[in-house]
């Protein structure tokens, strides 16, 4: 494959450039055009995109062409931007990093200029532990030491990517990634119970659409106890049951934004058996039937038609 680098001047295009990777990508600006500078760039399954961007808001999400799960890595040198997936928010300001899994979708409020990279990756084996699996989203302070380093070679690796052959690339973004990931590991040792509760949840986002799914099972697949497994959702402020629901509904939640499928079928797909248990426990979640979700989420992709107040995750 051969390098890839499109710019663009205008938000819109820049939109679209996303797009036609399976990218969704709004933004809404008080500016006519709050997009200074922006480059995508494209390296074999990796994207990697520059900006210059003025206060605005928008939504992000990914549109699954594969099963393939991807990983967002968002390298912020100077800004703010506040992101809310599945009723979290996350803060990114100046010389942080934010990891995101795309499964969900990812809304954003940037508050003043900012100039930022994205880095979209496959979550692999390689990969997937630059995030923990119970958890959506996660921010890193890179103001001093290794983790400025980090995020300082992000910028200089995508000013030089076109200066730089394609095997090149791929050997700096390689041992970027590794570095990356050995820096997270001296700073966080994970738990036995921790590394347990990961294989877990590996396990069950691959089996959500089972209704059939169990502790029992899940244990089993792990090889361990149904009460050691227990005993680790416990120990994380989880419970088994309650950790397999908000799993599914955050995947309904993608799916109703992605598709125009019933919300019964959708509940089926997502494990739920009875589709009015889906709609009461989507309701207490979201705040909102599922179809009401539907129609507001999906109305954040008009731009004209953008209010945050849409957005019941950003409520």
């Amino acid at each position: 494959m051969e390098h890839k680098c499109q710019r663009f001047l205008k938000a819109q295009d820049y939109s679209k450039g996303l797009a036609h990777l399976n990218f969704r990508y709004t933004i809404k600006s008080p500016a006519a055009d709050s997009l200074t500078v922006s480059r995508i760039h494209q390296l074999d399954d990796a994207i990697l995109t520059y900006s210059v961007v003025d206060c605005s808001k928008g939504i992000f999400s990914r549109i699954p062409d594969t099963p393939q799960e991807y990983l967002a890595l968002r390298f912020i040198r100077h800004g703010y931007e506040v992101h809310t997936d599945d009723n979290k928010k996350n803060i990114l300001k100046d010389y942080s990093i934010g990891i995101f899994d795309l499964n969900t979708i990812s809304i954003y409020d940037r508050q003043r200029p900012t100039e930022g990279i994205n880095l979209f990756i496959e979550k692999n084996g390689y990969t997937q532990n630059l995030l923990n699996p119970i958890t959506t989203s996660v921010v890193l302070d890179c103001s001093n030491g290794l983790a400025r380093f980090l995020l300082e070679s992000m910028f200089i690796f995508e000013q030089q990517f076109n200066h730089i052959s394609m095997e090149e690339n791929r050997l700096i973004l390689h041992h970027f990634l590794t570095l990356l990931r050995d820096w997270l590991g001296q700073k966080k040792s994970y738990s036995t119970e921790e590394l347990l509760l990961n294989q877990a949840a590996d396990y069950i986002r691959s089996y959500l659409w089972d209704a059939t799914l169990s502790l029992e099972r899940t244990a089993q697949a792990c090889q361990t106890s149904t009460r050691t497994l227990q005993k680790g959702f416990q120990t994380a402020g989880l419970s088994f049951s309650g950790y397999v629901k908000d799993a599914r509904l955050a995947l309904a939640a993608v799916k109703l934004f992605q598709s125009n499928q019933p919300a019964t079928s959708i509940a089926f797909q997502c494990g739920f058996n009875n589709s009015a248990y889906f709609s009461k426990c989507f309701k207490e979640k979201y705040q909102q039937s599922p179809l009401q979700y539907r129609r507001k989420m999906q109305s954040l992709l008009d731009q004209k038609k953008f209010v945050s107040s849409d957005c019941p995750l950003l409520n």
